[in-house]
C-alpha cells in the first residue's frame, strides 16, 4: 500500500470506530444509526451538487450507485439490529472481521487483483484474531462450528450478516468509484441508504420514537454523520490508490479501536480472548499495510 493510502485508511478507522461507539451508546441504536446516515447525506449535499454539475456519472456509474444503495440498506438494518442485541467489543470485530475475510477472496476472483504472500499472512492473522474475539461470546470457538449456537446469539448472528454485506459492498464500490467521484458516491450511499431503510424502521418504531431521538440526540447525530461520511469517503478515495484486497483488511484496524472503546468508555467486560484477538488483528493490519 502507498503511504497516502495507509494514512487515509488509518484516519478512516478511527472515525469508523468512533461513530460505532456513538451508535452503541444510544438507547435506540437503529434510529441513531439511521439519523447519522441521513445527516451525513445532508451535510455532503454541497459536494454532491458540485460533482453532479461538473462530473456527472455516466450511465454505468448510476448502476453502481443504485446497487450500493441496496446493499447499504441491508447493512444499516443488520448493523442496527446487531448493536441492539450485542456488545460493541463483540459485534464490531465479528462484523468487520468476517467482511475482511471475504474481501480479498472477491478481489482476487472477481476483480483479478493479486495478493502478495506477506499480505496473505497479514490477512490470515486478522482473520484468526476475529475468530478469537468472536469466541468471547456464548459457546467460545465452537460458536463458529455450530450454526444453532451462532444464531442463538442474536448480536453475533446479525454481526455475521453485516460482515457478508460489508464484503459485498466493498468489492462493488471498488468498481463504482472508477465511474463516480468518491464524495458524490458517498452522498448517494448515505442519503439513499438512510431513506431506503426508513420504511423498514417505521414498522418497529413510532413517530414519537423518532421525534424523541432526534430532539435529544441531534448533536450526536450531526457528529456521527460527519464521522460516517469522512470514514467511508476516505476509504473510497483509498480504493483509487490501492487494491481493495489490501485496503479492506487494513481498515479493520478499526476493530482494535472498537474493542478499546468498548472497554474504556462503555466499561464492557473485555476478557483475555478479546484482548488476544484484537492484538492479532492489529499486528495483521500492520503486516498488510507494509506489504508490497
Amino acid at each position: 500500500m502507498t503511504g497516502t493510502a495507509v494514512v487515509l485508511v488509518l484516519i478512516a478507522a478511527v472515525c469508523h470506530a468512533s461513530w460505532n461507539l456513538l451508535v452503541r451508546k444510544s438507547g435506540v441504536p437503529e434510529i441513531t444509526n439511521w439519523f447519522m446516515a441521513f445527516l451525513g447525506g445532508i451535510i455532503s449535499l454541497p459536494f454532491a451538487i458540485f460533482y453532479l454539475l461538473t462530473e456527472a456519472p455516466p450511465a454505468i456509474g448510476w448502476v453502481f450507485i443504485f446497487g450500493t444503495i441496496i446493499l447499504h440498506i441491508g447493512y444499516f438494518f443488520t448493523l442496527g439490529k446487531a448493536y441492539k442485541h450485542g456488545d460493541l467489543s463483540v459485534v464490531y470485530p465479528v462484523a468487520r472481521g468476517l467482511g475482511l475475510a471475504l474481501i480479498p477472496v472477491f478481489g482476487v476472483l472477481i476483480l483479478n487483483e493479486s495478493v502478495s504472500l506477506q499480505a496473505m499472512a497479514g490477512i490470515f492473522g486478522i482473520f484468526l484474531g476475529v475468530l478469537v474475539v468472536g469466541s468471547s461470546s456464548g459457546a467460545g470457538l465452537r460458536i463458529w462450528l455450530s450454526p444453532r449456537s451462532l444464531l442463538a446469539d442474536r448480536g453475533v448472528a446479525f454481526a455475521v450478516a453485516t460482515g457478508l454485506l460489508i464484503a459485498s459492498y466493498s468489492n462493488w464500490d471498488k468498481r463504482g468509484v472508477e465511474y463516480v467521484e468518491p464524495l458524490l458516491y458517498m452522498f448517494m450511499v448515505q442519503l439513499g441508504g438512510s431513506l431506503g431503510i426508513l420504511p423498514i424502521l417505521r414498522r418497529t418504531y413510532s413517530n414519537s420514537d423518532f421525534s424523541r431521538e432526534i430532539k435529544s440526540g441531534w448533536k450526536i447525530g450531526v457528529f456521527g454523520g460527519v464521522l460516517q461520511f469522512t470514514s467511508y469517503g476516505l476509504v473510497l478515495t483509498a480504493f483509487k490508490l490501492a487494491p481493495v484486497s489490501y485496503v479492506g483488511p487494513f481498515r479493520e484496524l478499526a476493530i482494535v479501536f472498537g474493542v478499546l472503546f468498548g472497554a474504556l468508555i462503555l466499561k464492557e467486560s473485555v476478557g483475555r480472548n478479546r484482548i488476544i484477538g484484537a492484538s492479532a488483528i492489529g499486528i495483521g493490519a500492520l503486516v498488510v499495510a507494509l506489504a508490497p
